[in-house]
């Protein structure tokens, strides 16, 4: 939330408008991350689907993760 008010505040150079869409894309990857995450653990423990909602949370975060350095890599150094 803070890369895209910086932007907005700053003004929107070229490329800029795609990287803060992209920040805000990646914020749906931790909700779906923090949301599979919760549901995980209000489901019994030894349940198959406790774990593989725990699963699909890990891999969601780590796409986020992943998603949102390529995104402050590509902001930072103007790579577009």
């Amino acid at each position: 939330m803070t890369v895209i008010s910086i932007t907005q505040i700053l003004g929107v150079r070229h490329g800029q408008h795609s990287i803060a869409e992209a920040f805000a894309l990646d914020s749906v990857f931790f909700l779906v991350s923090a949301v599979l995450s919760y549901a995980s653990m209000r489901l019994a423990v030894r349940e198959s689907r406790s774990l593989m909602l725990e699963k699909i949370a890990d891999v969601t975060f780590m796409v986020g993760l992943l998603f949102m350095t390529v995104a402050g890599f590509v902001l930072a150094y103007e790579l577009f």
